[in-house]
């Protein structure tokens, strides 16, 4: 990585931290405390590595950087969002990997639509969104609210707290949302809501929602169909809701984006699983039922399959699949499970 000049290491750093990284090596900031922000802006920072940090009061703002790891990170306590990405300039390729974030007044992760090819992963959310100014707006915020091309969020896990607002996951454009835990989601577990640009596609799978106050899984739009993705896939998906549609899908897509929802479990006491403002044509190899349909522990919200569950090769004979479930199993050709566990 190319050396920083000290001045303008002391300048970013300075007023951010209890201490200043050493500026002859500033390619690792490591076990640092933050309690005034830190803005990482320019192509000098690529490949910067922040690990085992933690940020209270203010956000970790990124912008005209590349390449950037944010690992094993805690964010707390801040009124504000936990990590901004984007909004200062295009930053691509960041990883978010095994962070915590609580007790957060906006969102958890903020990106701009100049925050490409991201990754968020492995990351725990609780008692996110907690300030009451959003949401009294219209705008609440969200733990994951993300609007960049391509993203891929994968292996969180989001618990409701207290007095959040918003959705888990709310993504504007185009990637992945997989292997995902979201339990007791004040509004709704997974949302599209495509008021972005988007691309090819959008892919929702190998993830577990539960007890959300509106639906499991919702695309909406704000009318510009512009912005739609071309292909939105929702498969492989383990929901369990008492309330409301599992799945809901807006009617702006109809002559823009070819959708398909297969190889989900849709367990739901009010008997209400899809709710689609036009027929849609791909919607195939669900499984449906107001009750239990052999989870290993369905009240305790264990929501593996037990051998003798109807998910057990209830999708025999599909050939588009995730490769792996939401524990890394191999998915197989020949015994095929719906939902988001694959018996092995």
């Amino acid at each position: 990585m190319k050396r920083i000049a000290a001045s303008l290491v002391l300048v970013t750093v300075l007023f951010a931290c209890n201490k200043v990284p050493n500026p002859d090596n500033f390619d690792h900031i490591f076990g640092e405390t933050f309690t005034k922000g830190l803005r990482i802006d320019g192509h000098d920072y690529d490949s910067l590595i922040i690990e085992n940090c933690t940020f209270t009061n203010k956000s970790l703002q990124l912008g005209n950087v590349d390449d950037v790891i944010i690992r094993n990170c805690t964010f707390e306590n801040i009124n504000s969002d936990g990590i901004r990405v984007g909004f200062i300039g295009e930053a691509s390729n960041i990883l978010i990997d095994g962070c915590t974030f609580k007790q957060i007044g906006s969102n958890g992760i903020d990106s701009h639509e100049k925050a490409i090819d991201c990754i968020i992963q492995n990351s725990y959310f609780e008692n996110i969104a907690m300030s009451e100014v959003g949401a009294a707006m219209g705008q609440p915020h969200h733990g994951i609210y993300w609007k960049g091309k391509n993203v891929h969020i994968t292996g969180n896990t989001f618990v409701n707290g207290e007095q959040p607002f918003g959705n888990a996951i709310s993504v504007r454009s185009s990637g992945r949302v997989s292997g995902n835990h979201i339990k007791n989601a004040v509004k709704n577990g997974i949302m599209y809501y495509a008021n972005h640009p988007g691309g090819d596609s959008l892919i929702i799978e190998n993830n577990t929602i539960s007890n959300s106050a509106f639906y499991s899984i919702i695309m909406g739009s704000d009318g510009n169909t512009a912005n739609h993705n071309q292909n939105v896939i929702i498969r492989f998906n383990t929901t369990v809701e008492t309330e409301n549609e599992s799945v809901y899908v807006a009617e702006d897509f109809e002559s823009t984006t070819h959708v398909e929802i297969y190889g989900n479990i849709f367990v739901n006491a009010s008997g209400e699983y899809l709710k689609s403002f036009y027929p849609l044509n791909d919607v195939y190899s669900n499984l449906q039922s107001q009750s239990d349909i052999g989870f290993v522990n369905m009240n305790g919200e264990d929501f593996h399959i037990l051998p003798s569950s109807a998910a057990n090769g209830y999708c025999n004979g599909l050939t588009q699949f995730p490769l792996y479930d939401i524990d890394g199993d191999s998915r197989s050709t020949t015994n095929l499970d719906a939902g988001s566990d694959e018996i092995n």
